[in-house]
Formats: C-alpha cells, sequence, structure tokens
C-alpha cells in the first residue's frame, strides 16, 4: 500500500497539467478513493507468500529456512515486477494519456519502438532510476519486514489461523461482500478522467486488462441485438451527392493514380483551416485552398496500427483492442491495396522510414498486397535523422523514387513519422523552446515542409497530372493543447483531397460533414466510380460525398469510453460510471442510444471476425 501510494503522488506531481483547472485540489481525493483497488491488489500480491508461510508451519522445524527464503525472494521478485509496472504506467500515459494495459504489453513484442521514443541519456536516466527504486523499497521492506519472516518457530496450532487470514484476503480481493467483486468503477470519483486514472491502481487495472485480453463475450452490449442493428442501420442512410461533378469525364483519368499520405500524429489543432493554430503548417493551407476539405473528420482511435487498419481497410478502432494484432482476424479484412490490385490491376507500393515489426505491422500490409513495402531498412545510415528512422523528408525524397518506377496506375500510401516524440527532427522554427508544446509545433512545421517539398518536386514527375492525392492523419493528438484523449478536439484530423484534375465545381470546397477516416475507403470508391460494386466490402465506411438523411456522427473510442460528435453536440461515454460527459452542446437520447449501439454491433462483428 505504502508503494501504490508514493508513485500515486509521483504520477500526480509529474502530470501537474492534467489537474482540473476549476477544482485543481480535487486531484488529491485519489489517495483515499484508491483505497478498494490497492488493498485489492495488494491482498492478491500476499495470495502466494501467505501460502507459503502456513505451508512452512504445516511441514514442520525443517521448513522454516526454506519457506523463510522463498518468500523473501518471491516478495523482492513481485516488489521489482510492480515497480516496472508503476514506472512503465507513467511513460505510457505520457504518450497515450491512458493506464498501462494490454495492447501497450502487445507493443514490447517490439521494444525498438517504445525505445525510440525516447532519447538515450533518458533511456540510460531511466534504467538507472529503476534500479535505485528497487534497491529503496527493497530497503524499506527489509527494515520494516526485519530479518526473519518467523520471529522464531511457531508450533504447528498457529496454522489454524490460516482460515481467518484467508477470509480476509478473499474479502479484501472481492472487494468486499456485494455481488459484484471491485472494479474500476469503485474508485471513480470525480468527472475530470485524471482524477480517476489517479485513483486506479495501475497494477490491479493491467492485470484485469491481460485477463480479457482474447473475451469473447461483448462487454459493450446495451440493447437486444436486433435493437442495435436497426439503430446502426439507421446511420447509415445516406442521400444524394454533394456535388455533380468532382473532375471532368474528358479531363480526369478513368483510374487515376492514388497517393494516400498519411501523417503521424497531424491534429487539426495545427491547421489553420479548421480553426486552430495558424502558421504552423502553410503548405497544407495552399493544397487546402486547391482541394477539398472534410472539415469535421475524427480518427477513432489514438495508434498508429488502428489508423492503418482503419484508413486502408474502413475498420474503425475497438475500445480495448487492435484488430492488427490478431492476425486471424485482421486478415479478413478487405482493403483498397488489395482490392485495387487484384480486381483493378493497380500497382502498391508502401513507405514508412522506420521499423514496420511494431504491432505486426508489416506483416498485414504484405498481406494486403503491397509490394514493395519499403521500411527503415531500405534507407541509408545518412537518410536515418531520427531515433524512428529517416525523417519525413527521407521519406518523400524515396516516395517519388518509387513512383517513379511504378507501373500505372499506382496506389502509393507513404506514412510518416517525424511528429512522434521525441520530436527529434533536424529543423528549427519559430518555436525554439524546449517544452513538449513547442517541441510539438517545431515538428508539425518540420512535417509540412516536407509535404510542401514533395508536391514541388511531384508536379514535375509526368504521373502528377494523373494523380489523386489523399491527406490523411493517421490519429489525433493530445498535443498542442495537452488535452486528454477522450476530448473531441484531440481526436479531430485534416482530410483533404487533392487532384490536378479536381473541378472548379469542388476545388477550395469545404465539405462540412462528420466522419471518421475509417470513411475515406467509402469515399474513394466513390470517386473511383467502383461504389456501386465494391462497397459491400466495406460495411463500416461511409461516402463522406453524399448529403446524410441525418445530421452525421463521428465515433471515437479508447479504453476508457465511446466519444460521439454530432452536428448538434458531442459526448464521451464513460464505461466504468456509466455516464456521459458532454464537450459544450449535449446529446439527445436518440444519439446517446445510436452511439451505444454502434460500438455494441461494430464489437459484435469484430468477435465475429
Amino acid at each position: 500500500m505504502f508503494l501504490f501510494q508514493t508513485f500515486r503522488i509521483w504520477f500526480i506531481l509529474w502530470f501537474k497539467e492534467e489537474w482540473s483547472t476549476e477544482h485543481s485540489a480535487s486531484v488529491w481525493k485519489a489517495l483515499w478513493k484508491a483505497f478498494p483497488l490497492d488493498a485489492s491488489m495488494a491482498a492478491y500480491l500476499m495470495v502466494l507468500p501467505v501460502l507459503l508461510y502456513y505451508l512452512g508451519l504445516l511441514i514442520g522445524r525443517f521448513a522454516h529456512a526454506i519457506a523463510h527464503q522463498v518468500i523473501h525472494s518471491l516478495n523482492l521478485v513481485l516488489l521489482f515486477v510492480c515497480i516496472g509496472v508503476l514506472g512503465a504506467n507513467v511513460f505510457i500515459y505520457e504518450e497515450w494519456h491512458t493506464l498501462l494495459n494490454t495492447r501497450a504489453i502487445q507493443y514490447l513484442s517490439s521494444p525498438s519502438a517504445l525505445f525510440n521514443s525516447l532519447s538515450w541519456t533518458f533511456t540510460l536516466a531511466l534504467t538507472a532510476l529503476y534500479l535505485i527504486t528497487f534497491w529503496a523499497f527493497s530497503s524499506i521492506y527489509r527494515f520494516w519486514l526485519g530479518n526473519d519472516v518467523y520471529a522464531r518457530y511457531q508450533r504447528r496450532v498457529y496454522s489454524l489461523s490460516f482460515f481467518p487470514t484467508v477470509a480476509l484476503l478473499f474479502l479484501a480481493i472481492r472487494g468486499g461482500w456485494g455481488v459484484m467483486p471491485v472494479n474500476e468503477s469503485a474508485v471513480y470519483y470525480s468527472d475530470h478522467l485524471f482524477n480517476n486514472h489517479a485513483a486506479t491502481n495501475p497494477v490491479w487495472h493491467l492485470a484485469h486488462s491481460l485477463m480479457e485480453v482474447r473475451t469473447t463475450q461483448n462487454k459493450y452490449k446495451a440493447f437486444e441485438t436486433t435493437e442495435a442493428l436497426q439503430l446502426k442501420e439507421q446511420l447509415f442512410q445516406t442521400g444524394t451527392p454533394i456535388a455533380s461533378r468532382f473532375w471532368s469525364p474528358t479531363e480526369g483519368p478513368s483510374k487515376p493514380n492514388i497517393v494516400l499520405i498519411v501523417l503521424e500524429s497531424m491534429t487539426a489543432q495545427v491547421i489553420k483551416e479548421l480553426g486552430c493554430e495558424e502558421g504552423v503548417c502553410p503548405n497544407l493551407s495552399q493544397l487546402i485552398q486547391e482541394g477539398l476539405l472534410v472539415e469535421q473528420c475524427y480518427s477513432s482511435g489514438y495508434r498508429t496500427d488502428q489508423g492503418i487498419v482503419s484508413i486502408l481497410s474502413g475498420y474503425p478502432a475497438q475500445p480495448d483492442q487492435s484488430v492488427i494484432l490478431h492476425t486471424d482476424k485482421a486478415d479478413k479484412l478487405q482493403s483498397l491495396p488489395r482490392l485495387l490490385k487484384e480486381k483493378y490491376g493497380y500497382s502498391t507500393a508502401f513507405l514508412y522510414g522506420g521499423e514496420l515489426t511494431f504491432a505486426n505491422m508489416g506483416a498485414w500490409l504484405s498481406s494486403q498486397r503491397f509490394n514493395p513495402v519499403l521500411s527503415q531498412e531500405d534507407f541509408t545510415s545518412e537518410e536515418v535523422t531520427q531515433r524512428w528512422g529517416a525523417d519525413d523528408q527521407m521519406l518523400f525524397k524515396k516516395t517519388l523514387q518509387t513512383a517513379n518506377t511504378l507501373p500505372e496506375p499506382f496506389l502509393m500510401v507513404p506514412l510518416s513519422l517525424s511528429l512522434h516524440p521525441p520530436y527529434d527532427v533536424p529543423y528549427k522554427s519559430q518555436w525554439t523552446g524546449k517544452d513538449e508544446r513547442s517541441q510539438f509545433l517545431n515538428s508539425a512545421a518540420f512535417v509540412d515542409q516536407a509535404i510542401g517539398q514533395f508536391f514541388n518536386q511531384a508536379k514535375e514527375q509526368p504521373w502528377y497530372s494523373n494523380t489523386l492525392f489523399v491527406l490523411v492523419a493517421d490519429h489525433g493528438s493530445s498535443n498542442p493543447a495537452g488535452l486528454g484523449l477522450d476530448q473531441p478536439l484531440t481526436r479531430r484530423i485534416p482530410l483533404l483531397f487533392f487532384a490536378p484534375f479536381l473541378s472548379e465545381e469542388v476545388r477550395g470546397k469545404r465539405l462540412n460533414v462528420m466522419g471518421n477516416h475509417h470513411d475515406i475507403p467509402a469515399t474513394l470508391l466513390h470517386l473511383l466510380g467502383l461504389e456501386e460494386q465494391e462497397a459491400s466490402h466495406f460495411p463500416w465506411s461511409r461516402n463522406l460525398l453524399q448529403k446524410e438523411v441525418s445530421s452525421g456522427f463521428a465515433f471515437y473510442t479508447n479504453e476508457d469510453g465511446l466519444g460521439w460528435v454530432t452536428s448538434t453536440g458531442a459526448g464521451f461515454f464513460r464505461f466504468q460510471s456509466q455516464e456521459w460527459q458532454f464537450f459544450g452542446d449535449s446529446l439527445d437520447d436518440t444519439q446517446k442510444r445510436s452511439a451505444r449501439a454502434y460500438l455494441q454491433t461494430l464489437y459484435d462483428d469484430y468477435l465475429g471476425l
């Protein structure tokens, strides 16, 4: 309990910027609100040492020394693991704004991706801090416990206390006599998400997450299946096209090349035309003036692996899973590269400046008929200028080189990486500070410069005049505003269609429609004239270039809840408290029901893959 509270105080102080601006002192209530889960986890950790203790009593005097050493060693191992989990939780929260969970553990299969987010000096300092912390707490443990588990050998009759001891542990683990065992809702006390995260025991949360990793039950069920499907189907009703022509039949190609540029963390917060920061992305602003901008696009997930599947397969993110990590499920999804290559003669290429071992991405991309799939190993050592790999200028240079070798028509997908911690881009802008906001904005400006250089050089290529460019972020970001990922602004992203052959009717137009980046496949199929025959392969993707019968919607999620945005309001439904939090105008009852039905049917679909 002392260990948990010590790390909780560190967690609270480390994330001071996350405190509620209205009731900042409320965060300290977490210290006592956390008791139910802290006690439950402490009791879990005591089970095996207690069993060994009573086993030593039962066997007799000769087992005394052995039990003593085993209990000491076991407790030190548990202490080492708990410190690792509690420490990792701080750094996962720094990056994801969510507690350490199964998804993070699955990503550790490619640990280089984790350490690429950190500088070498920080990695060494982190290792040293881990070892020093373990030494300090192991010393405190030995001081409190003394030299012996048994102060002296006790008679077998004392083993009778085993039963009340186990009963007390059981009560602590379960959280009392109630019908339902203790869970995170027992410590949730605030409408400010960070306060609840501070009160949640990270070790308990991770253990609970691991136990549910391959669940076959839909824990997001809110309605009978038939009712949920009806509510979901009503969301997918469509109307007439927003514009009658997107490019002239006589000037536009029948099979245009497609360059789908996926921009790491390129949040709407740095796009002036979306009502946010000015001066960060002037090159994107220029493209927006000549292209077709979707103003209300949101990322359903918050990780690159979720974004790639959403963009290419039109499949929304799941709250607690990443479908790409489960090969048996991911391979069942149709994708744009596979469809266009196998049925319509497109050549394909995927380019990334980093490692594609992360989250099983490389294997999935290859299975979707990308060939070639280029990654960090395809760049020279001089081109690898960032911890994550080759910077975005190098990536777009390689994109131009590769495009010149591909037969037309082609689908190319470059995935950028420079707008990612530790923000070590080879560039200096007007944002020169060392704080995270300044580093983020500086990196965003670097990415924008790389985009500008790419388009200036692409205009000189023979394939340019026949190419449709789509620019979209893989997911949003809490930066630069430093907001939690439950807020809609952190999930809002740019989605821009640009082509030399766009008709004047849509050039420079901004579409104020609600949608997600998993709506890209259906929208692209519409632009290619393939919607009628192929849209059924992407049942979760909507054509954003049609007027919705309803007001439209956007969906986003993470482990904590479900986000829902409409033209009349936005809200976040928290799974633990089963309550809605609203941002601006609230949602009506129909919209709230539709949101939960959408998630229920999505998760049913995921489980059925």
